[in-house]
């Protein structure tokens, strides 16, 4: 039981006014009356008058008090209520946590209000109601939690705090919310100490709990916001696949998306769907959804450009809209000028060693095609500019013109790419002694199998390599069909570096990379014609080439296609040169180098597409940890910055899933405290807006209840 007064000063007027009359009345004196002349029984009479209404004033008195004090209560508006958070907030200066729940599933509806913005409201009302000299801690329960705010006793900084919060878009972590919660109240000198929890009680978000020490002064409060939820959150964007039709005549991009019904007792008809690119919708369709089961649609977006495409799936709003849209980016091939030298020209235009090549890099039409061969001759090769091109493929080279390994070092240096086949007219003494510089390894010797033994092969198994891991599967057994009867064994040449991302099955490498200066180098240790292998005439060995050459001149671009969740960090392993990032916000940072050389970004707590640019310039200063700071910020792009590639972040869908998490269970995580759950909110509202029966007008009627019986004791006094 509670009685509210909103001005206790009131009772100071009380006092202020009633005592000092009271005092005076009580002292007074009775006034001596000189007797000079009057008649005896005139006297007595009066005498018995004055005794007669001595006590009556007495009375008088006291009722006159109670009317000013009937006043002074009614003035002051007082609530008489049964309940109210001042039950749990007690007049004792305290220490008080307060987690709140800012993980993605609080923006959900809860009227015209997000269920986030309710609890910012009442966490305000809460600093309001604090005892005096109490201290505050605020934790944020998103993954990963932090603690916002430190221990402070002003109640205008907590205020000043609230107007910046708004939910994240990842999920809760409870488990490192309450513990960091702990670590607060151990440091803590109050005795009295108190966690209060805000939340939705999304069950995703209770996960590795920790059991606190039990102590007695310990207090937890779960204020639950679930209650104010309105409406259901039926469906979500799953996943998203981008791939680009390749052995078509058309530039025909699909964007497949997986939608996911969240109700499992209903079922959802007619959806809508939609496709929205660059910035515009370019499509809209609908879907058939089975009570908690999932469809799939697939939109086709033809596009003749070059340029990085940047979109999203959206479906229909429900009740929770963030999940209702999922982000991709997509870089469409990128134009290659590749120079290919035949080292073997045949009349026959199928006898020549080039003849398979040119047909899988453009296999219909320049127009068409992302790569644009151009085919020379050793003699030849002195009139071509090597600027002019990405990359220069040798095939079934004997030996280059006199000194012209030092243009496709300085070609290499640049940032060029070299690839290298081997053939019947390959002189492995030249390429030993001359291309030493460009080559990590020697060609020790030439190795082949007659008709009647079994040939060499590749050594077929998934990689994580960009070129090869599309290769899976029926393609990859394809792949090991191939015969090979002539293959070249290597030698490391000193201690260069190289890696092999294939083999055959008797070990020797059958592609050799490595790096020269910005650009690349690949060795391919057998033929691209008909001579050694029968390779050529697979399906396997269009995307095979076609990927090799677009991964060596850096249009490949693995690192478009990589996804991440929300907070998830960005590595990148890259050459020099000065990196910058532009973010969905619009904000770009140049990004720091570790001392390892290698790039980290963590700052990745914004759903969106995250693109990466590059220019020549000398690196920054590396940091120790690798991360970037304010410091990192910069206002345009450098003009000679180009785009490398780009990255998505979308939010983890499993704090989407429906589900409460029960009392007892939140019990069962905390034994042994004094623990209170409560979905009653209006008690945790402003002192204006606290429940209770007002006592202003019962305080008013006995005032004037007083009045009328001083009025009845005047009359009869007469």
């Amino acid at each position: 039981m509670n009685l509210n007064l909103i001005s206790p000063n009131y009772l100071l007027g009380i006092l202020g006014v009633s005592i000092p009359i009271l005092v005076h009345m009580l002292t007074r004196r009775r006034k001596k009356h000189v007797k000079f002349s009057a008649v005896y029984l005139l006297l007595q009479a009066k005498n018995k008058s004055i005794k007669r209404a001595r006590p009556n004033r007495l009375l008088l008195l006291l009722f006159r008090c109670l009317g000013i004090i009937f006043l002074c209560l009614a003035l002051s508006n007082p609530l008489f209520s049964f309940s109210g958070p001042q039950e749990f907030l007690s007049a004792v200066p305290t220490a008080n946590v307060i987690i709140l729940d800012d993980s993605y599933s609080m923006r959900f509806q809860g009227g015209e209000k997000t269920v986030f913005e309710s609890a910012v409201e009442v966490l305000g009302s809460m600093a309001e109601k604090f005892p005096a000299n109490s201290a505050f801690s605020l934790v944020l329960a998103s993954r990963p939690s932090i603690i916002k705010l430190d221990w402070t006793a002003d109640r205008n900084r907590v205020k000043r705090l609230l107007e910046t919060l708004a939910p994240s878009y990842q999920g809760a972590h409870m488990g490192q919310a309450v513990s960091k919660s702990f670590e607060l109240l151990e440091s803590a000198p109050h005795e009295f100490k108190r966690i209060f929890i805000l939340t939705d009680k999304d069950k995703n978000g209770w996960t590795d709990m920790e059991t606190p020490k039990n102590h007695k002064s310990l207090q937890v409060k779960v204020i639950d916001f679930s209650s104010i939820k309105k409406g259901d959150n039926q469906a979500l964007v799953k996943n998203i696949e981008v791939t680009q039709a390749f052995l078509t005549n058309s530039r025909i991009i699909r964007i497949k998306a997986e939608i996911v019904n969240l109700m499992s007792d209903r079922a959802i008809s007619k959806l809508p769907v939609s496709l929205w690119i660059n910035g515009r919708q370019e499509s809209e369709s609908f879907i058939d959804l089975p009570p908690g089961g999932k469809a799939e649609k697939e939109f086709s977006y033809p596009y003749t450009g070059h340029d990085p495409l940047a979109g999203f799936i959206e479906i229909q709003d429900d009740a929770l809209s963030v999940d209702n849209r999922r982000m991709f980016a997509y870089q469409p091939d990128h134009r290659i000028k590749v120079l290919v030298v035949d080292g073997d020209p045949r009349a026959i235009a199928h006898q020549s060693e080039t003849f398979y090549v040119e047909r899988a890099l453009n296999p219909f039409s320049v127009s068409m095609s992302d790569i644009e061969p151009t085919l020379s001759t050793l003699a030849e090769l002195p009139q071509r500019r090597l600027d002019f091109f990405s990359v220069v493929m040798l095939n079934n080279v004997q030996e280059l013109p006199f000194d012209y390994e030092r243009k496709l070092e300085n070609f290499v240096l640049r940032g060029g790419a070299l690839f290298i086949s081997m053939g019947d007219q390959v002189d492995a003494k030249f390429y030993n002694e001359r291309m030493g510089t460009l080559l990590p390894v020697t060609l020790k010797a030439l190795n082949q199998v007659s008709y009647k033994d079994e040939p060499y092969r590749f050594l077929t198994k998934t990689s994580a390599h960009p070129v090869l891991k599309i290769f899976t599967g029926k393609t990859l057994e394809e792949m090991g069909d191939v015969r090979f009867n002539s293959i070249y064994s290597v030698e490391q040449r000193g201690e260069a570096e190289y890696t092999v991302p294939m083999q055959f099955t008797n070990g020797f490498p059958a592609v050799i990379e490595s790096g020269f200066g910005k650009g690349k180098i690949i060795l391919f240790l057998s033929s691209v014609d008909r001579d050694w292998n029968n390779f050529p005439i697979q399906p396997t060995f269009l995307p095979w080439i076609q990927r090799w050459v677009k991964y060596s001149a850096r249009s490949l671009e693995s690192i478009t296609h990589t996804k991440f969740h929300i907070g998830e960090p960005f590595r990148l392993e890259t050459e020099q040169g000065a990196h910058y990032l532009k973010t969905p916000a619009g904000t770009i940072k140049r990004l720091s180098r570790k001392k390892d050389g290698k790039i980290l970004f963590s700052d990745t707590f914004r759903p969106g597409v995250y693109s990466l640019f590059r220019n020549n310039a000398s690196d920054a200063v590396p940091d120790a940890k690798g991360q970037d700071t304010k410091s990192n910020l910069v206002q345009t792009l450098p003009q000679d910055a180009e785009r490398t590639g780009s990255f998505t972040v979308n939010i983890d869908i499993l704090e989407s899933n429906p589900g409460e998490i029960s009392d007892q269970e939140i019990r069962d995580y905390f034994p042994g405290l004094s623990l209170e759950i409560t979905a009653d909110l209006e008690n945790w509202k402003s002192p204006a807006e606290t429940k209770g029966f007002p006592l202003a007008t019962p305080f008013l009627a006995l005032m004037a209840l007083m009045l009328f019986a001083e009025g009845l004791l005047v009359r009869n006094e007469r």
